[in-house]
């Protein structure tokens, strides 16, 4: 009965082992199954999500985009395909969310509207002065204020000089011997011509025998008094200016031009102006003269121009607003691009060049060298060839992706390779 008992024991252990044995080897076997399945199911998933456009964004798993709400792409996605660490991809999508635009840059002629203002002044060339001929007192004026329009052989003045008594008295007598002393006769008409007194006064005062206390002073200039230098009772030299006049017919255009236009100025440049006191009317000219100095107050140069006043219809010191059509001719090494393609901070500027034959879009950082401005373009001297397509609009949201994913960006200098293929450089 005790070994019985014992058997049945034993058989149950036996049993029971057995079970375990066969219980975990399924197990295991099934957890290997598992894995084994699970894991070719899940190969090739990736485990961080992103955007295109905001690459500061990471998920574990696909969705839209919690800022922009775009499809959401594989992180490792975002440099498949780039031969270039450094280059920015985006997607065409993104693209046209970022209202990015690209363009082909060129070189070649640029021309530039510049939009200057400035006033009419009198033409230099036609100021005059009136000058007292001989000393004396003023005894009476014809002329009176400024603005008066004068003709030349016009009275302007009456004198009393008591040179001029003397001198007509020296040939009065020389007249009664001109006959045996001309010489003396001749001289002594010589010095009232050259007071400019007229032969039609000098004969006067042969004829009448008697001199004149007081003697007129013609204008020898037409023109506008600008300014008046005398007045009645006064004592004049020989020399001393009476009047100051110009003529009118004649004006100069003169407009100021900052240092940075002088380059596309040049002599015989069409200038279209307009004066307010003529609405509606557009007058020409043509650039005559630049002016070599730069006020050092403005920082500005004066352009010339010169007009015909027909009917005195403008006036001096009229302001003006005029455009002129310059043309600049680029060298083979400079190009042009729009003004919205670069980004510029203190002296440094970039643009982003569009990689070629990428399978996605990629940019690339290019540091430039800025020329001349025109208009809305600038001129690029170093940096750039004619022929790359660079970014024209959108180069902002370009550079804030960059600096997100931590490649050179306006702010974050390192390594950039040039889009052309060009080797690497450090700026």
């Amino acid at each position: 009965m005790k070994n019985i008992f014992s058997t049945k024991i034993a058989q149950l252990a036996l049993i029971l082992v057995v079970g375990l044995v066969l219980g975990w080897g399924f197990r295991a076997m099934t957890s290997a199954d598992t894995d084994a399945h699970t894991h070719e199911e899940g190969e090739g998933l990736p485990s961080i999500w992103t955007c295109s456009m905001h690459p500061q964004i990471r998920l574990p798993e696909a969705g839209d985009c919690p800022i922009c709400g775009m499809d959401l792409i594989p992180a490792d996605q975002e440099s498949a395909g780039s031969s270039n660490p450094q280059a920015l991809q985006m997607t065409e999508e993104a693209m046209a969310l970022a209202q990015v635009q690209t363009l082909v840059v060129g070189g070649g002629q640029t021309k530039k509207e510049l939009l200057l203002s400035g006033k009419l002044q009198a033409d230099e060339r036609e100021n005059a002065s009136l000058t007292a001929k001989f000393p004396g007192r003023i005894e009476k004026l014809f002329i009176t204020f400024t603005g008066e329009q004068v003709k030349a052989g016009q009275r302007i003045a009456t004198v009393y000089s008591p040179e001029m008594l003397t001198a007509q008295k020296e040939l009065l007598e020389a007249a009664k011997t001109k006959a045996s002393f001309p010489q003396l006769y001749q001289a002594s008409k010589d010095k009232l011509s050259f007071w400019k007194l007229s032969a039609a006064q000098i004969a006067e005062i042969e004829r009448s025998g008697q001199v004149k206390e007081r003697v007129d002073i013609f204008a020898d200039q037409s023109g506008v008094v600008l300014q008046k230098n005398v007045s009645v009772g006064d004592y004049v030299t020989m020399g001393s200016v009476l009047f100051t006049v110009t003529n009118l017919n004649s004006l100069w255009l003169l407009l100021d031009i900052y240092e940075t236009d002088l380059p596309f100025v040049a002599l015989g440049d069409d200038i279209q102006f307009t004066v307010a006191g003529r609405p509606g009317e557009t007058l020409n000219a043509k650039v005559t003269f630049v002016d070599p100095l730069i006020n050092a107050n403005t920082r500005a140069a004066s352009v010339r121009a010169e007009i015909r006043n027909v009917g005195n219809a403008l006036k001096p010191e009229m302001f003006v607003t005029a455009r002129i059509q310059t043309k600049n001719k680029a060298s083979s090494a400079e190009v042009t691009v729009p003004r919205t393609a670069v980004l510029w901070s203190g002296k440094r500027s970039i643009v982003y060049v569009k990689v070629p034959n990428a399978a996605l879009p990629e940019f690339i950082l290019r540091e430039v060298t800025l020329g001349n401005r025109m208009g809305e373009n600038y001129q690029i001297t170093a940096g750039l060839q004619a022929g790359e397509e660079i970014v024209s609009y959108g180069a902002f949201a370009l550079d804030a992706s960059a600096q997100l994913s931590g490649k050179p960006s306006l702010l974050n200098r390192g390594t950039q390779q040039h889009a052309a293929g060009g080797g690497f450089s450090r700026f």
